[in-house]
């Protein structure tokens, strides 16, 4: 029920991120010539890898912290210590890296989306840092309203300067700004009054960053386990095979990336504030419900991804279409296995302080897909980097669950497991015997698909109860009619 209520706080913020996502990839491609956008797409590449490999640590640290500070009566020196770090980090790394960027010997369009991109780092990280302490701190109202009010705006305000000025691919940039200023102007006053009579701390920012810094080293590789294939198949095949792989790579991935995140965000907080208060035994019911749960949403839709691959093609530009549509049903699988390591196995890690761990975990998987891709793609073109996909997340889950289990005894919802499983075949089943030979594939086929086998699947899991989801879907329930109530009374 609790989880359920949870799932429902975080919806907007998942619907939001839903329209910037597919939003940024359906309106940039269509503005954007294909070398504006090339342009855009590095400049994203570049800051993602300095946000993990500079910033997130003091994000991670934030989520762990938060309640163990709220349980020792110091959360003012907890907020200042960070927000120090932050601040001062943050201003050095942007700047460090915009000198960076001005001495390299790079086209001057090149130069100025990749300023612009690395001009959003410093002020995102400040704003991630108060979306953590809220989320930690269970207050989901405000952190769901201000997260997603931030990212509409950005993505509203970027694609207006795209069309209406000349900034063209630093538009989206220079509206992330915009936004994370005004979305500052209202969260960061109330943050900052939280860390009245605060101190810096020596120790515990050490505390934080020997906490933090193998999170930013494991993300780094996990971000090279995602990228390294795209680099090797434009050397291999050339930059086109290449945009045919990201592209297919990138509809499935994110599809599933979004119900990782949103379950995520609800559970998290609520499992280390139960470690905190209650140690190991108080948080392994929740991460035994929070795994079936995963299960519950992830493992439908990998399958719905592969069974509407083709169907789902139109969204993609006709350049790219048919052969993204043939990695798309694997990279659904390899998206399973990835978000399962990265949103439940790593909390064990995450939990139990043991991050350090999470780090040697990740190195094998990277050595062995990279070298399976040199080895598998000249000779199997696309489908050799699928399969390379496949085998490092494979081989990290197997590694990650073993040696998670030394430190935090991580459960696994074997009877969920086995329920969601056959309802998922039941809806394949039933979806492609569906009688649509005589329909070409797109929106009308992939509506009739998705609705169908969205049918056959609840109802399946309603009858074997898979993963408690009656008690999950009386929950949302529950609460939109406790929202009426609450709407209907305030009138």
């Amino acid at each position: 029920m609790k989880m359920g209520r949870s799932l429902l706080a975080y919806l907007p913020v998942n619907l939001a991120n839903i329209v910037v996502s597919f939003g940024l990839i359906v309106v940039l491609t269509r503005l954007l010539s294909p070398e504006e956008f090339g342009r855009y797409a590095i400049a994203m590449i570049t800051l993602q890898f300095v946000h993990m490999g500079a910033f997130t640590w003091l994000e991670a640290a934030m989520a762990r912290f938060q309640a163990r500070a709220e349980k020792d009566g110091d959360v003012p020196s907890h907020l200042r210590t960070i927000y120090l770090l932050g601040g001062g980090i943050g201003a050095l790394s942007v700047g460090l890296f915009l000198g960076i960027i001005y001495l390299l010997p790079l086209a001057s369009e090149l130069k100025t989306v990749l300023a612009f991109a690395l001009g959003t780092a410093g002020l995102q990280l400040i704003f991630n840092l108060g979306m953590e302490a809220h989320k930690a701190a269970h207050r989901v109202t405000r952190y769901s309203l201000t997260y997603s009010s931030q990212m509409l705006l950005s993505f509203s305000i970027g694609i207006a300067l795209v069309i209406f000025t000349p900034l063209r691919e630093s538009g989206p940039y220079v509206g992330i700004i915009i936004g994370l200023l005004i979305a500052l102007a209202i969260d960061l006053p109330f943050m900052l009054l939280r860390q009245k009579r605060g101190q810096f701390q020596t120790a515990r920012a050490k505390r934080y960053a020997a906490y933090g810094f193998p999170i930013c080293i494991s993300l780094l590789l996990g971000y090279t386990l995602n990228s390294s294939d795209v680099y090797i198949i434009a050397a291999i095949m050339g930059e086109a095979s290449a945009g045919h792989y990201n592209a297919g790579y990138n509809l499935a991935n994110r599809s599933l990336e979004i119900l990782f995140i949103w379950l995520s965000m609800a559970v998290t907080p609520v499992a280390v504030t139960a470690f905190e208060k209650a140690g190991q035994d108080g948080s392994r019911d929740i991460m035994r419900d929070y795994g079936a749960s995963l299960l519950w949403l992830a493992m439908p839709a990998a399958m719905g991804i592969a069974l509407v691959s083709k169907d789902a093609g139109f969204i993609l530009g006709e350049s790219v279409r048919d052969e993204a549509v043939t990695v798309m049903p694997f990279i659904a699988f390899a998206g399973l296995i990835n978000g399962l390591i990265t949103y439940y196995v790593q909390r064990a890690f995450m939990l139990s302080g043991k991050t350090r761990d999470f780090v040697w975990v990740m190195v094998p998987p990277v050595v062995l897909n990279i070298a399976l891709n040199i080895i598998l793609v000249p000779k199997f073109g696309l489908m050799g980097a699928v399969w390379s996909t496949i085998a490092g997340y494979g081989l990290a889950f197997v590694f990650a669950v073993l040696l998670a289990r030394r430190h935090y005894p991580l459960p696994w919802p074997l009877r969920a497991t086995f329920e969601i499983a056959l309802a998922c075949f039941a809806m394949a089943a039933v979806v492609t015997a569906l009688p649509l030979d005589t329909l070409s594939p797109g929106p009308l086929t992939l509506v009739i698909k998705a609705s169908v086998g969205a049918l056959v699947y609840l109802g399946t899991c309603w009858v074997l109860n898979a993963a408690d989801c009656r008690t999950i879907i009386r929950g949302f329930a529950q609460g939109i009619r406790q929202r009426n109530q609450i709407i209907e009374m305030s009138e």
